[in-house]
């Protein structure tokens, strides 16, 4: 069977599977707040179709993005910031850079200038794989947390459209 991949807003239904994808994803090398949902209840108090895009193979969740403007300011309304994650057992199948460049369009469809997110200092995998998709270091935080017993760098990652 052909693994075919949609990628659409969420739904109430995916909140099952995605909970289970957030607590496998999220550690302390990815991530410096502990992110463990107990059910899927749980997961619907942070998430929405209003603020998430769901990757789907064969119609089951297998990652998401998060987004938000980067306050409630209305001057930042153009920026928005935003976390992925892809499923541990689907991770380096493209599903990830696919779900990313869908949602830049859909960002820059829906009038945005700049997309941000950060990245811990101990995930330089993901820190290369934004890079691959066209987002710049803006700045380093040094030792801005610390986790495990060593400081962590956060770094500030952005993608401008023209």
């Amino acid at each position: 069977m052909k693994n075919t991949l949609m990628i659409r807003p969420f739904c109430q239904s995916d909140a099952e599977s995605l909970f289970k994808i957030e607590n496998k994803i999220w550690t302390s090398n990815n991530t410096p707040v502990d992110v463990n949902y107990s059910t899927a209840q749980d997961y619907l108090k942070d998430h929405s179709s209003n603020n998430t895009i769901v990757a789907l193979i064969n119609d089951l969740p297998v990652g998401s993005i998060d987004y938000h403007p980067a306050s409630s300011k209305p001057t930042s309304k153009y920026t928005w910031t935003f976390g992925i994650g892809v499923d541990p057992a689907h991770q380096s199948d493209g599903i990830g850079g696919k779900l990313l460049e869908h949602f830049k369009k859909f960002a820059q469809d829906s009038g945005v200038h700049k997309l941000h997110l950060r990245a811990l200092g101990t995930n330089p995998g993901a820190i290369r794989f934004y890079q691959k998709h066209g987002f710049e270091t803006e700045g380093i935080l040094k030792d801005e947390f610390f986790i495990n017993g060593i400081f962590v760098a956060d770094y500030q990652m952005s993608y401008f459209f023209d």
